[in-house]
């Protein structure tokens, strides 16, 4: 089958489920189990974080991550996850990047759900040959949580 063929039956079949506006939760169907675990394994959990699993682990002292504030350094400095390092993914450089222990898994976050400098930053870093998960909520989600804040550099 051709690539050309592939997209078009894989977009007239989502067309016609998408068209089924009686049923929201399944009219796209579920995936079978196999291609779940696949996506939520292989995917997600593996480029993927959140507040509480972080915070967690800072406060348990396990080690092997840095925490990086992938935002400009003014809201770095107006207020952080306490631990963060700031690498602004606006300004990353190739050298900056290449400063990073490889040994280490950076763990992004920008301003929230609607913000996708996490994403960005974590792009970079992995382009770059560097482990990577994004902590999904970013700051927001860190501070409806409760947890630590610091103040500058």
């Amino acid at each position: 089958m051709s690539r050309g063929t592939n997209y078009e039956d894989l977009k007239a079949g989502l067309l016609s489920e998408l068209a089924d506006e009686e049923h929201k939760v399944l009219g796209v169907p579920a995936a079978d189990p196999a291609e779940a675990v696949e996506y939520f394994y292989r995917a997600k959990l593996r480029c993927e974080t959140d507040a509480y699993d972080v915070h967690h682990d800072l406060r348990a002292g396990h080690g092997g991550f840095v925490v990086l504030d992938v935002r400009k350094p003014e809201s770095y400095r107006a207020e952080h996850v306490a631990g963060a390092r700031n690498l602004s993914h606006h300004d990353m450089t190739p050298e900056d990047i290449a400063a990073l222990d490889p040994g280490q898994v950076y763990v992004t976050y920008g301003w929230g759900p609607g913000c996708n400098a996490g994403t960005k930053g974590a792009a970079k870093l992995a382009a770059h040959g560097l482990r990577v998960k994004e902590m999904l909520g970013g700051i927001e989600y860190w501070k409806r949580q409760g947890f630590p804040l610091e103040q500058g550099s």
